[in-house]
């Protein structure tokens, strides 16, 4: 079996320094400090704080940056690389972010069987940690925002003005709580008029649904005023307020869909809901553009577009090439595929002259737009066998080549959300919801036809095969789009390794902080909390 040149191993392993600019929020030890001092002791860590909050233009500055907090958590491998590598989406063996740890064989032979290492002296810790801070800093802005607007009464320059950082504020605040929701067992919930000293915890429903409303009312604002949002924002691309309103209602289809940790709770979705959210939902991409991870890290797509940093596994492999792509993965490799899915093809990539570095035929007429075939063991067999894909993700590389300077190094425009996104959670809404199969039926073609150049899908072929072909759709369109198959997977039968934690617990930093005890999921434990009342 052919293996990676050795310069290409030295290179791929550390790949980046990654740079994420995002406050570290420990709220409960804010909460002692203050508990235990006399309150009007100076912070003299914020000296300005208080003056820059009664500042429009440095108000202004904390409700953008809330897209770039938020984006940056969503996309954080740290957290995201073990939930797809978990999903059996993605694979590498390489420990990076924790991930050969928490998807690779245990001490009996099992897979997956290691459940959240939720412990202040445990490495693996920090994949747990990585969304509870990322999510809640960006809340915290967000809140910042909202209490200058809507308690201290800041003028801004012009009315637009001050109604789109209190939208963008209110959409960035949702969202953060709807991640939460989808991930955690529980957590804090905060808005403007939360008193931060009578913090108390929420159960994932709770969290759920004040989220959604939360996206109700930034969706409300942006309908009610026009703006355009400054294109240093998302560092390349402005948006409308109509726009705006239509993210903050993919969102809100989002996290009711995403939410169930197992079918039963997914049976109980006010699937109705959904799709009404979604039909007021995007119509266009939510790009973000990469600055080398500067400010802008989409560090999912780096990694995962890389041929040698994460690849594709052949669960996902198989579905787009049951011919050449063996699950599991066999003793020699999978050869060249010939996918009759476009975005697969024949996985040639690249050009003449890459063979010999990346194991890749040069592309072809049959090229795939999103994959791509290397005859190369990506990773060390020692660690894994079953780790092991001959297929890669190559979607957001726009270079072709593999090129240093494009999304292999966090260089490039990557969607937050698409419109594709919608589209499929809409049509899964229909169809559960016993709405339209025809309107469910184009939703679906929107990729399996028009990417995929795969048969028509109608209603004529019933509930049945359109959920299979959603189904289908689901695990090829939202690879690299931050934990998203991992949400698809847990609440389908048997989507998951028996084992899998299905959410994680609060993180043991966060309860040290408030004298609680440890607790986890997974494992030979429960996989998530009860479904709340």
């Amino acid at each position: 079996m052919s293996t990676i040149p050795t310069s290409i191993q030295t290179r791929s392993l550390p790949l980046m320094t990654l740079q994420l600019l995002r406050r570290t929020w420990v709220l409960a030890a804010v909460t002692l400090t203050v508990a235990c001092n006399p309150l009007d002791v100076t912070n003299p860590n914020a000296p300005d704080a208080e003056r820059a909050l009664t500042d429009p233009a440095a108000i202004e500055a904390i409700a953008g940056g809330t897209i770039r907090s938020f984006y940056n958590t969503y996309n954080g491998l740290e957290a995201v690389g073990p939930l797809t590598a978990q999903a059996e989406s993605h694979t590498a063996s390489w420990n990076n972010f924790n991930m050969n740890f928490y998807s690779s064989l245990d001490g009996d032979g099992t897979r997956n069987t290691r459940g959240w290492r939720n412990d202040p002296s445990a490495s693996a810790r920090t994949s747990i940690e990585h969304f509870w801070q990322g999510y809640y800093s960006t809340a915290s802005s967000a809140r910042d925002v909202l209490v200058a607007i809507r308690i201290n009464n800041v003028e801004f320059d012009s009315e637009s003005d001050t109604r789109r950082a209190e939208a963008i504020a209110e959409l960035m605040l949702g969202a953060s709580l709807g991640q939460i929701a989808l991930n955690y067992d529980k957590g804090y919930f905060i808005d403007e008029t939360v008193d931060l000293l009578t913090l108390q915890y929420f159960d994932r429903a709770a969290l759920r649904d004040s989220a959604v409303a939360k996206l109700q009312s930034a969706a409300a604002l942006a309908t009610a005023n026009a703006f355009v949002t400054p294109a240093s924002w998302t560092n390349g691309n402005s948006y409308s307020n109509t726009q705006i309103a239509q993210l903050a209602n993919t969102l809100a289809a989002m996290t009711l869909a995403y939410w169930p940790r197992n079918d039963t709770e997914n049976a109980e979705v006010d699937w109705s809901a959904v799709a009404g959210f979604a039909a007021a939902g995007m119509t266009y991409d939510f790009v973000v553009v990469g600055d080398g991870c500067d400010a802008f890290c989409p560090q999912m797509q780096s990694w995962t577009n890389d041929i040698f940093g994460i690849r594709v596994h052949t669960r996902v492999a198989n579905l787009l090439d049951p011919v050449t792509q063996a699950d599991p993965f066999p003793d020699t490799l999978n050869t060249q595929p010939n996918s009759v899915d476009a975005r697969l093809g024949d996985g040639s990539f690249g050009t003449v002259g890459m063979e010999e570095d990346y194991g890749t035929v040069a592309s072809t007429v049959n090229a795939g737009s999103d994959f791509a075939w290397s005859s190369y063991e990506a990773f060390f067999p020692a660690r894994g066998q079953y780790h092991q894909s001959n297929i890669a993700h190559i979607r957001w590389d726009e270079s072709g080549t593999q090129d240093l300077n494009s999304i292999y190094s966090g260089y490039g425009p990557v969607p937050l959300v698409m419109r594709a996104q919608n589209d499929l959670i809409r049509a899964e809404a229909l169809i559960r919801s016993g709405g339209s199969l025809t309107t469910a039926a184009t939703l679906i073609n929107n990729t399996r036809v028009t990417r995929g150049n795969l048969s028509v899908a109608s209603a004529g072929d019933g509930a049945v095969t359109l959920k299979q072909y959603l189904d289908y759709e689901n695990e090829i369109e939202l690879l690299s789009q931050g934990a998203s198959t991992f949400y698809n997977r847990r609440r389908v039968p048997n989507g998951l390794i028996a084992g899998t934690p299905r959410e994680m617990p609060v993180p043991a930093k966060e309860l040290g902080v408030k004298l609680e005890p440890l607790y986890t999921f997974g494992g030979t434990g429960l996989p998530n909390s009860p479904t709340p009342p």
